[in-house]
């Protein structure tokens, strides 16, 4: 009887203390100083509804308290918005702007308020780093172009005449630019590579009108979207005037979601490079480094792929989103 009194006893107390190891965890995990704001451009589409989930999964993983803001892809309200995490006290905010550039009164509120930013997503290439901005995690756009036109060249190769129909975003906004000149930054050292640009705003619809309208009077070769959004009106475009996505006309785009990982493997879109919206854990590690007191890069760039039916399903889990 003693015995097991005794063992009872240590179970117990073994219980009690792993339940206290665990709760001490818990409360480290939660208990950091600092209140994070979070401005995001819009909570709309698959690649913004990824990110913010991946922000708000880190955000607890690394202890800190987020404040989410939603511009629903308006300037005016994502200036208005900033002023909520600054009145609640956020230590640090992180602005994923609609535009950089009119976006600007968001970051000068910060500024005038004391409190550092992270800049998502896009560059904000009229502010200061170390002044405006403490650093921006965002993807190469630029190198994502570079990628498109090399996909392109290593395809279609150097010896017959290639046109391409580029579809691109809002070019006011330097995603869109930086996609643009990294394509055509590469396409200029071969000469059989035509390029016709036209904007498609980042909209499907606009993208499908495009291909219509372009292919009235041109022979394409190639679409290239700024962005896998448009990338389903590009197709839709295509079959509309009786050619086959991929196999009449090559399909390259920007982004990877899980549904154009599918389109790959169904031959309808051709390559994808990717732009994950997973950027969570490398935005709370700049964040953490800078409350140790480390000095953060002006940039820091997220991992990119080239997706095309050959490495799709490897890639699938991986890069969909």
């Amino acid at each position: 009887m003693t015995k097991k009194w005794m063992a009872g006893i240590l179970a117990g107390t073994m219980v009690l203390s792993m339940a206290a190891t665990v709760n001490a965890q818990e409360s480290e995990v939660a208990t950091k100083d600092q209140k994070i704001g979070f401005s995001e451009f819009t909570f709309t589409g698959d690649w913004r509804v990824a990110e913010v989930e991946d922000i708000t999964a880190k955000a607890e993983e690394f202890g800190y308290d987020l404040v989410i803001t939603n511009a629903e892809g308006d300037v005016e309200k994502q200036i208005a918005d900033v002023e909520d995490p600054i009145a609640q006290g956020c230590d640090l905010i992180v602005i994923a702007p609609v535009d950089a550039e009119a976006s600007k009164p968001a970051f000068e509120a910060c500024k005038k308020a004391g409190i550092p930013v992270v800049d998502l997503d896009t560059q904000f290439l009229s502010g200061t780093w170390g002044e405006d901005f403490i650093t921006t995690v965002r993807s190469d756009q630029y190198a994502q172009g570079q990628a498109a036109a090399k996909w392109v060249v290593d395809t279609y190769g150097t010896d017959e005449d290639i046109t391409v129909l580029e579809i691109t975003g809002t070019m006011g906004q330097s995603d869109a630019q930086n996609r643009h000149n990294g394509f055509a930054d590469y396409i200029a050292d071969y000469d059989n590579v035509e390029v016709i640009s036209q904007t498609g705003d980042w909209d499907a619809t606009k993208a499908q009108n495009v291909v219509q309208n372009v292919t009235q009077t041109t022979d394409i070769d190639v679409v290239y979207t700024h962005s896998d959004g448009m990338a389903p009106g590009a197709v839709l475009g295509l079959k509309q005037i009786g050619l086959k996505p991929t196999e009449d006309v090559g399909v390259v785009t920007v982004d990877c979601s899980y549904a154009t990982l599918d389109s790959i493997l169904a031959g309808e879109i051709t390559a994808a490079i990717t732009c994950t919206p997973r950027c969570g854990e490398l935005l709370f590690s700049c964040i953490d480094k800078y409350y140790a007191g480390e000095e953060l890069d002006e940039t820091y760039l997220v991992p990119m792929n080239t997706v095309t039916g050959d490495n799709a399903e490897e890639l699938y889990d991986q890069e969909g989103f």
